[in-house]
């Protein structure tokens, strides 16, 4: 808690351009009340980047799986539009992620992989686009089951976590 009241009054103080004691005690007044302020509205929670860095190995594997699918999509979506067998399809398919920054993560990785654009999450069901070929055939399976997969080692659901 000091340390982000110091950091916010040396924002105060470098973005105001005034050692002046006035203004010095007014950034530490408004600092104060915003991290106290800051603690009533959000509940207190694990950091996420500790609770990331109790799982290295997951941490690994999914940036792995995340990679090897950017260059697999890259290699197949460039295939499909050199040859022109393109096709664009909307898709709604189950999410098994239950942590709300667990679902911005894989929403953001399927995004982030060429040919995929992730449009909405319902419930349990995501909505996707999609570019696949004219005859159907496309590796939205492998994508997101494998980026899910890996997202599901790093943010468990709170059913898992007792296991």
């Amino acid at each position: 808690m000091v340390a982000a009241i110091l950091v916010l009054t040396a924002c105060w103080i470098a973005l105001s351009r005034s050692l002046d004691p006035w203004r010095a005690g007014i950034g530490v007044v408004a600092a104060t009340a915003i991290v106290l302020l800051q603690r009533l509205l959000f509940p207190r929670e694990e950091p996420v980047v500790t609770s990331l860095l109790k799982r290295p190995g997951a941490l690994l594997r999914f940036v792995t799986t995340l990679a090897i699918r950017l260059v697999v999509s890259t290699l197949h979506t460039s295939w499909l539009i050199l040859t022109g067998r393109e096709e664009g399809r909307f898709m709604a398919l189950p999410l098994r992620v239950e942590h709300p920054l667990g679902q911005f993560v894989l929403l953001n990785s399927i995004t982030l992989t060429p040919s995929t654009i992730s449009l909405l999450v319902e419930g349990d069901v995501v909505y996707l686009h999609w570019l696949q070929s004219r005859r159907g055939r496309g590796d939205w399976r492998t994508v997101k089951e494998s980026i899910e997969r890996r997202v599901l080692d790093l943010f468990p659901s709170s059913t898992d976590v007792g296991d």
